[in-house]
């Protein structure tokens, strides 16, 4: 078996990796504060309701949890 040439170190190579590297970060970085907007735009939106739309919104959840549990629509359970 004949022996394999030791290659000299690659810039090219190590570069593209890098540069594959900082991108991928970037994106993560990114939906990670989209998802952060996101939070935010949410918790303010519910600062700003009322407790009558607060208890909607909680009797809802409460209402599909339920449904989920049951494996039936929120309609039906609501009934």
């Amino acid at each position: 078996m004949p022996k394999r040439k030791k290659q000299a170190f690659n810039l090219s190579r190590l570069a593209t990796v890098r540069k594959k590297q900082s991108r991928e970060k970037q994106a993560e970085e990114q939906k990670s504060h989209i998802r952060e907007l996101d939070r935010l735009y949410r918790a303010d939106g519910r600062a700003n309701e009322t407790s009558e739309e607060t208890e909607r919104r909680r009797s809802e959840d409460r209402f599909r949890t339920i449904a989920r549990r049951n494996n039936t629509s929120a309609e039906e359970t609501q009934q």
